[in-house]
């Protein structure tokens, strides 16, 4: 291997390192990846900039564009309030979810589906962990049945078309997805009700037992506090003042400089030995009777959100969001340190008391993957009904006929939803995942460092050299593994990124043809069952169900080794 090919390895080996340690974002990695093979001559401006002008990335965007809108719409709720129609745990549900996210992004399905779930798992008496993770793996699944499916597919995509090859057709990933995908709608509907724990999640468990987090006092009239402002409450440990109700009125989140009423109802956040303390001074009594009513709103951060690496305090999510935390749950534990110092990582859910505006604020927002009223489906804040569903129904067929291109067709209906009041030109920026487009674009554009280096071809010759006659099946098994095993521990486009060039060098040295082994890596990435970190979809899952690392091992792996036997059947037989 030439000296190239030895610092495009050293890069790789940097970048796939730093990654598996969660140190730095993917899309800087791979961004600065390419800075320094640039700047080391390795890759020309031509080639460092090739992944920014590759198609794929402009039709990714697009199509973000058009999720947004359907977002937006009335349909994705509509359509998940009766899905669950008397049959919640069957094949039926999933199979429906898996089929709108053919064409939907798995987060979006799962996030939009997920109230509806809960709602009937306390119809049925349920605890939502019996039916979340089923349908989050449902979606994940329906992910691999179109070219649309998921951003990691349209990353391979663009990959086979920076060689020269036309890519794959929209519904050509079907003939593998499709027997992986309902092999595993079954299992999940047979499994889950004997695999998965019976555990509330942080709404229930909140409602089981409010008092944990969440306590009540009354001013006293004419006592110590009568008058006061909400500050001199503010040096109380353990404790601070959420919310206020007030002659029948809410206030929240609650100013320091708000002045407190004798008959005021406190709404005090923190540790039950701190609220009975306080419950003995002069001037707060007990309430009676019934508890004051308290609107809570679920959020689970996104790996994007600013406040990801930075405690509650510091982040300032009270002036931030017009909301008050009231506790945070991690991989299905209640934290039970001081909210403010609190470090909020991707997946957490938190629980807030939240100010009027926040849901028609941050539902559509990247801070939060979802977010929904105490557990139910929020208010539809949509425009246009159905049109923008129907303008991504068309793109889809215009592709899957051949009347236009990916690229064609997306761009036509980003025209199509912004000319018709769909969405305003402020939102079309807004709803362009810019650290995503640069992470697919950067993968690009390393990729062809580690072609014309000479890197991949010997990474390829080290992973397969010891099997030099072997089966075309057992080529694709290795493939399939190796990104299997990338994707639980990077996001499912960075794990293509990385797998692509090995497989396609593989393709090239004759062991398997070319769309195979493309094919084997899409669905390899979109098995990512075992970790509540490896996909977004997990993390939202992870977070409303309380599910622990444990569960995802003991439901996902059987589920994933189903998958990865299934297309190492398949795939060397259609291709």
């Amino acid at each position: 291997m030439t000296v190239a090919g030895w610092v495009t390895l050293a890069v790789f080996t940097v970048i796939v390192g730093l990654s598996i340690s969660d140190r730095a974002d993917p899309a800087f990695l791979l961004s600065g990846g390419v800075g320094v093979l640039l700047l080391t001559g390795i890759l020309t401006p031509a080639r460092a900039l090739d992944g920014f002008a590759n198609p794929a990335v402009v039709a990714i965007g697009c199509l973000f564009v058009l999720v947004r809108a359907v977002e937006r719409s009335t349909f994705l709720e509509h359509l998940a309030h009766h899905l669950y129609g008397g049959c919640p745990g069957g094949v039926r549900p999933l199979g429906i979810i898996a089929s709108i996210s053919a064409f939907i992004p798995n987060a979006t399905v799962v996030a939009v589906v997920l109230p509806a779930v809960r709602q009937w798992a306390r119809k049925l008496k349920l605890t939502p962990s019996r039916l979340l993770m089923p349908a989050g793996f449902a979606a994940t699944l329906g992910g691999v049945l179109t070219l649309i499916g998921t951003s990691s597919n349209l990353v391979v995509n663009g990959m086979l078309q920076s060689r020269g090859d036309p890519g794959f057709g929209f519904f050509e990933l079907a003939r593998v997805g499709l027997p992986v995908a309902i092999a595993g709608i079954l299992y999940l509907a047979a499994a889950g009700p004997k695999l998965l724990p019976d555990r509330p999640g942080p709404i229930e468990d909140l409602s089981q037992n409010p008092r944990e987090y969440v306590g009540w006092l009354r001013v006293v009239p004419g006592g110590r506090f009568d008058g006061e402002r909400v500050s001199v409450l503010r040096s109380l440990e353990d404790l601070f003042v959420a919310g206020i109700e007030r002659n029948g009125r809410s206030v929240t989140p609650v100013d320091p400089s708000e002045r407190i009423h004798g008959g005021d109802i406190l709404m005090l956040v923190g540790r039950i030995g701190g609220i009975a303390k306080l419950a003995s001074s002069e001037g707060l009594a007990p309430v009676d009777g019934e508890e004051p009513g308290l609107d809570l709103v679920e959020a689970v951060v996104s790996p994007s959100s600013p406040i990801v690496g930075r405690n509650i305090r510091e982040a300032g999510f009270r002036g931030r969001y017009d909301a008050v935390v009231l506790a945070v749950h991690r991989h299905g534990e209640h934290l039970r340190e001081k909210i403010g110092d609190i470090v909020a990582q991707p997946g957490d859910m938190v629980l807030v008391a939240a100010g009027p505006d926040f849901l028609n604020r941050w539902r559509y927002a990247r801070d939060f993957y979802i977010v929904s009223p105490t557990g139910q489906m929020p208010a539809a804040a949509g425009r246009g009904g159905w049109l923008a569903p129907l303008v991504l129904t068309a793109v889809a067929v215009s592709v899957a006929a051949g009347a236009l291109s990916l690229l064609q067709a997306a761009v036509a209906g980003v025209l199509v939803v912004v000319l018709s009041g769909q969405l305003r030109p402020s939102e079309v920026w807004a709803a362009l995942p810019l650290p995503t487009l640069v992470m697919i674009a950067a993968s690009i554009s390393l990729s062809h460092a580690m072609v014309d280096s000479g890197c991949a071809r010997t990474l390829s010759g080290l992973m397969l050299g010891w099997i030099h006659q072997a089966a075309p099946a057992l080529v694709i098994a290795i493939i399939l593994v190796a990104a299997a095993l990338v994707t639980e521990i990077m996001d499912n486009p960075a794990a293509a990124a990385i797998i692509f060039p090995l497989a396609a060098a593989a393709a090239a040295g004759g062991h398997v043809p070319l769309h195979a082994a493309a094919a084997a890596v899409a669905v390899g990435v979109s098995t990512s069952f075992l970790t509540p970190f490896g996909y977004h979809a997990n993390l939202i899952i992870a977070g409303s169900g309380g599910y622990r690392f444990r569960d995802f091992v003991r439901f996902g792996l059987p589920l994933k080794l189903l998958c990865l036997g299934i297309a190492s059947a398949v795939i060397p037989f259609v291709w």
